[in-house]
């Protein structure tokens, strides 16, 4: 097949790339060249998405399937999606289980209400937010694709390669050890998706062309207790010293001004097994979606930080930080101290 990644060089979309390189398809990655690097085995072209001139070479030629991965504007997905309707067959927009504005509070399925944003909304991420600025690039999709588009909606992604942070920040809190914060409950449950898991069954989707919307949430039974006991296991069986876990309630947690998301990477406050949070992803069983067993994607994850540490002469309890993201460590004890 001849696809056409709109991205494609950095954690999702390196993913796919590769993933389908591997499988002999024809693949073209078109990025403005500034962020991540390119594949082997892959033509890059390079342009700006909000430039229609750089845009219109692109529909020059035929593709079997076009992969967008992007972060814009609907206006931005829109004007790429109108000019390829001609010359692709299909369409695939990774979108988010974020476009749904009931959760938490209430399970959805592909069917719930998404945020009501136009097709033609301008803006970015800051000014729309970030699950209306998917929700409303979804229907720039729907528009010109008609009938040949899919759009997938996963919800958190991890893997090597994770530039969004959520599952290295934990791997690099165990590596530094020590007395250590688990948030809430060990049975609260938690949901994801390696990459490299969605990247083969998106490929698989287009083959089949598999059309309409699918929730990708991850499989169900995953708890924290899970998640942070994999992690230690990792991370102790590559030296790193001990961390002692301390479960903190979500009431202290709250209390201490501790936000979910970017301040605790992947939890959130009255998560439980009950339904809260929780998003179908039946329909995804069924096109074939299969998820590798979690320990899987914590020790490739774990090796990727190792190799950029060593690559960097520092540790992985440092190269996994990003700013803004997660509790720091001054703040984690005086938190535990409070108990």
């Amino acid at each position: 097949m001849r696809i056409l990644v709109l991205g494609g060089t950095r954690f999702m979309g390196r993913a796919l790339v590769d993933q389908a390189v591997s499988r002999g398809h024809d693949v073209t990655t078109f990025t403005r060249g500034q962020h991540g690097e390119p594949r082997p085995g892959a033509e890059a072209l390079h342009g700006d998405r909000t430039r229609p001139a750089d845009l219109r070479p692109l529909a020059d030629r035929d593709w079997d399937a076009v992969i967008d991965t992007s972060v814009l504007a609907p206006a931005h997905v829109a004007a790429s999606a109108r000019l390829l309707a001609g010359c692709a067959a299909q369409y695939i927009y990774l979108s988010s289980l974020a476009v749904y504005p009931a959760r938490p509070a209430e399970p959805v399925t592909e069917e719930s209400a998404t945020y009501p944003c136009a097709a033609d909304a301008a803006g970015d991420e800051e000014s729309l937010g970030y699950g209306p600025l998917k929700a409303g690039s979804e229907r720039s999709v729907a528009d010109a694709f008609a009938a040949r588009h899919l759009i997938v909606r996963p919800g958190l992604i991890a893997g090597p390669h994770d530039d969004a942070g959520w599952l290295p920040w934990w791997l690099g809190r165990f590596a530094a050890g020590g007395r250590m914060l688990a948030p809430g409950q060990p049975g609260q449950p938690v949901w994801l998706t390696d990459a490299r898991d969605l990247a083969a069954w998106i490929l698989g989707s287009i083959r089949r062309k598999i059309t309409g919307t699918v929730n990708v949430p991850g499989p169900r039974g995953r708890t924290f207790g899970d998640l942070l006991g994999v992690c230690g296991k990792v991370a102790g069986a590559h030296g790193s010293a001990a961390a002692e876990l301390i479960w903190v309630p979500d009431d202290v947690l709250r209390a201490a001004g501790v936000a979910a998301g970017a301040g605790l990477p992947m939890w959130g406050p009255g998560v439980t097994a009950d339904g809260d949070w929780e998003a179908s992803g039946e329909r995804a069983r069924l096109t074939g979606m299969r998820y590798r067993p979690l320990l899987d994607t914590v020790q490739d994850t774990w090796g990727w930080l190792s190799g950029e540490a060593a690559a960097h002469g520092t540790r992985v309890a440092d190269v996994a930080r990003r700013a803004g993201f997660g509790l720091d460590r001054e703040r984690e004890q005086r938190i535990l101290a409070s108990l």
